[in-house]
């Protein structure tokens, strides 16, 4: 909408959508403020039709860049349609607190990172599951979701319930998931806060308060039976304990990992929806692909035991895997970018599987003849990445720089977590005391070794660019009522910005632990050891520091470079006597 255009005329009884289809409208259920003429909320009829709601509301600018990232058409569609600003307003109007500011901005750096990566896994080249060559590269996870709510509500209509219990009900459901969004998101506004002189204690004061309100939130979503709501579980799991809550007030409710247990009493299938439209089940094949790699996730980071699939033979004769597998046995050519790494992100999946598959035989302590099953598994698929999926990534990787900030970060992300994996497969390996599996996995043990950190050296460097809600770089405004100060786009490392910060850690402490193997055995030298270790505290450095588990890996890591520092001095006041 041009920015000279004329305001919407005020609504005080209903919104314009509302009276048209001569519907109650319930925006002043929901935060309105008669006194408040600068209100811009939204009912909750508007909000799942995902359209601007006129209810005592100011006309509504904020389209962004269509150049900006790969898949900014379908970000602008996403199902939660936040509060936009007014760039044509002094921000003093725009703007009522530090508080506002910050959640505007999380809002942001939420949907660039992970909807962004997200929606590229789900989108046209990234469901195995669904062929569909019109559909959109990108679709956030917001967007999907709410869609399929949005079919269950069509069908809920013709029921007992009223419309405006249905859209109450509604409402409540997006307040929830904005909430998650917030408190996922929070850990990253310190990368935007000193450009508006804001104390850290304040942004970490924010950053507890959000999750607060979203783990308070929690027992009320587990009980809404919606796609959303599932949603906005995953997101809470993925939010970390940010620094500052005791240990009394973390274990007084409930937790991320609790949430995975019961969250299985929530079950939702499309046997609620009378007309399966193709549509429809295009959509809940892109959520249920969604959740294997959530439960995929979980299996092999957190060993939890697999709930979607079978543990130790689901990724051999499952249909979800062996679509999966189909999916990558392709004839290797110069495809597009975005198609290799969607792929590459299917690939990795699936080598994911099989590794949890793998470590719950050998925890589980299952006979042999389980144990090689799995492990003949493994290896199958990581043939297929290392003959179909590793030369069209080395094909991407030389052209890195070349391609545009999305497909860098996403080659990033993929590279990074597929190396991870293997990490996690020697480590469960040696841990089980396995040591006659080890030569069978030699060579991608020394590629992962090798290129974890190149990777994470690429991450460190690399720069990811955003500019924040609604932000006009001719327009200077007053931030703290005394500096004026231009307002500039938000650069950050594709580390700083990675949205699965917990891989991070987890990669960081597994390389830690092959530096510190290799430096024992005089495999590299003190110089070296130094620049790999200096790399590994960059890469934490650069983490969000209010989450508990990077500041605990920071000094586990620091802690185990000051053992080895203490024996190289040591040795080398041997050897000067």
């Amino acid at each position: 909408m041009p920015r000279n255009a004329a305001p919407r005329r005020t609504q005080f009884s209903s919104c314009d959508a509302c009276r048209h289809s001569r519907v109650a409208c319930d925006a002043s259920k929901f935060g309105h403020q008669a006194s408040k003429a600068t209100w811009r909320g939204s009912c909750s009829r508007c909000s799942r039709r995902k359209r601007p709601c006129t209810f005592e509301c100011d006309y509504k600018v904020g389209i962004r860049n269509e150049s900006d990232m790969q898949c900014s058409a379908s970000l602008n569609e996403s199902y939660i349609r936040l509060p936009e600003s007014n760039p044509a307003e002094p921000l003093s109007s725009q703007v009522e607190s530090a508080e506002a500011l910050l959640t505007r901005w999380s809002d942001d750096i939420f949907h660039h990172g992970f909807e962004t990566i997200f929606g590229l896994l789900i989108g046209r080249n990234g469901c195995p599951f669904v062929n569909s060559p019109t559909s959109n590269a990108c679709i956030p996870a917001t967007k999907l979701f709410g869609r399929l709510d949005t079919y269950m509500d069509e069908e809920l209509s013709h029921g007992y319930t009223s419309e405006e219990r249905r859209q109450q009900r509604g409402h409540q459901i997006d307040q929830s998931l904005r909430c998650a969004i917030q408190s996922f998101a929070a850990r990253w506004l310190p990368l935007v806060s000193e450009r508006y002189h804001l104390a850290a204690s304040q942004v970490e004061a924010i950053i507890r308060d959000t999750w607060r309100a979203a783990r308070k939130d929690m027992l009320k979503v587990i009980n809404r039976a919606s796609y959303r709501s599932i949603l906005t579980l995953y997101l809470f799991a993925q939010t970390p304990t940010p620094v500052g809550v005791s240990e009394d007030e973390e274990l007084d409710g409930i937790s991320g990992s609790r949430l995975r247990e019961r969250q299985r009493s929530c079950q939702l299938n499309g046997s609620e929806v009378a007309n399966l439209t193709q549509a429809y089940l295009d959509l809940e094949s892109r959520a249920y692909w969604a959740a294997v790699m959530w439960d995929t996730s979980s299996s092999l980071t957190l060993n939890f035991r697999t709930s979607l699939t079978s543990g130790l033979k689901g990724a051999c004769s499952e249909p979800a895997w062996r679509l999966a597998r189909s999916f990558l046995c392709f004839e290797a050519s110069d495809e597009a970018a975005s198609r290799v790494i969607s792929a590459a992100a299917v690939c990795k999946l699936y080598v994911w599987k099989n590794i949890a598959s793998l470590k719950e035989a050998l925890r589980e302590g299952v006979d042999e003849d389980g144990v090689l099953f799995a492990w003949n598994a493994l290896r199958d698929a990581m043939d297929i990445f290392k003959t179909t999926i590793r030369p069209l990534l080395n094909n991407c990787e030389r052209r890195l720089h070349f391609l545009d900030q999305v497909s860098r970060l996403s080659w990033y992300e993929v590279s990074s977590q597929y190396y991870l994996g293997i990490l996690v497969l020697v480590d469960a390996i040696e841990a089980a005391d396995r040591s006659d599996l080890l030569p069978g996995v030699t060579e991608a043990r020394q590629d992962a070794e090798h290129e974890s950190f190149n990777v994470l050296k690429f991450g460190v460097e690399s720069t990811y660019t955003f500019h924040g809600p609604g932000e006009d770089p001719n327009v200077a405004s007053k931030f703290d009522g005394t500096t004026d100060l231009p307002r500039r786009p938000m650069t950050a490392s594709f580390v700083a910005i990675d949205p699965y910060p917990h891989h991070v850690v987890d990669s960081v402490l597994l390389m830690g632990k092959v530096i510190g193997r290799k430096y024992r055995q005089g495999k590299i030298k003190q110089g070296a050891y130094s620049h790999l270790s200096s790399t590994l505290l960059d890469a934490l450095g650069q983490l969000p520091q209010s989450s508990k588990s990077v500041q605990a890996a920071r000094a586990n890591l620091q802690r185990s470079l000051h053992k080895v520092d203490a024996v190289w001095i040591s040795d080398a006041g041997v050897r000067a006597t």
